[in-house]
């Protein structure tokens, strides 16, 4: 950046930055239920901006291209259900606005708390489905994290589970996971093949302790499912020995006899 120097405050050690540089920071790419695939995603070029609570205060004052763009939509997103009501059914919120957030904002009002679980690696994956689809977001998209919309979820991990999202990635994946979600936890199928994976029940789901070394052979594992989706997607082969391999090892993890396995790799029937 040719003006960088000029742009510096040394005694307040910040950098002012430009109004483009500034609008990148509340633009982001997002992806939808359906753009999700098994490992991988298809990304619709579809982007969210990170309108917060209280930004109608500032938006048109520092982020001019964004509030000119929002203002074109304004009956649109005026209409949200949000904006037009209140909390407790209120006749004046005391802000300026009817609702429980300006038409300019998010709904919801989300903190910046929630927000900055996007920003940072994490399994995003479809609720509905027909087969697994989740995918590892490592930041590695060219336009940095993805954000989820309403028909797509976040795993981010938390200070309780101390493995790699790799290895819950492979996990999620694996035909004991897959049957478990279809048999007991779906509640019931969604046509004549889908099925949910509820919030609740991933929240609770079973997840054995492993060895550094076992964690290890995981990621392996799937970071060679993911580089092979990606170089060699016509390349079955490969593809079905990687998952295999992967599916072995989680029966081992979870203890499961030949006549276990049989069930589920013939998709049906009881444990």
């Amino acid at each position: 950046m040719k003006d960088l120097h000029s742009r510096i405050d040394q005694e307040k050690g910040v950098i002012y930055l430009t109004e483009k540089e500034r609008t990148a920071q509340l633009i982001k790419p997002i992806l939808r239920g359906r753009d999700i695939k098994r490992y991988s995603y298809e990304w619709a070029g579809l982007w969210i901006i990170l309108a917060k609570f209280d930004s109608h205060k500032y938006l048109e004052k520092d982020y001019p291209a964004i509030y000119n763009h929002l203002l074109q939509h304004k009956d649109k997103l005026q209409a949200r259900g949000q904006c037009r009501y209140a909390r407790g059914n209120k006749t004046d919120t005391g802000k300026g606005y009817s609702g429980q957030h300006h038409w300019l904002e998010l709904d919801n009002n989300p903190k910046d708390s929630y927000l900055r679980e996007f920003a940072k690696p994490k399994i995003v994956y479809s609720e509905i489905v027909r087969e697994p689809q989740f995918y590892l977001d490592n930041g590695e998209f060219k336009f940095g994290y993805f954000y989820a919309e309403a028909t797509s979820f976040i795993l981010s991990g938390n200070k309780n589970f101390k493995s790699s999202l790799e290895y819950l990635l492979g996990l999620l994946h694996s035909k004991l996971c897959t049957f478990a979600f279809k048999e007991f936890y779906a509640g019931g199928g969604l046509g004549e093949s889908g099925y949910r994976y509820k919030k609740a029940f991933l929240e609770n789901l079973p997840i054995p302790k492993i060895t550094q070394s076992q964690e290890a052979e995981f990621s392996k594992i799937v970071n060679a499912i993911i580089q092979c989706k990606k170089e060699n997607p016509t390349t079955k082969d490969l593809l079905e020995s990687l998952e295999s391999k992967l599916d072995s090892m989680v029966f081992s993890l979870y203890g499961l006899d030949e006549k276990e396995i049989n069930i589920i790799v013939r998709g049906g029937g009881k444990i």
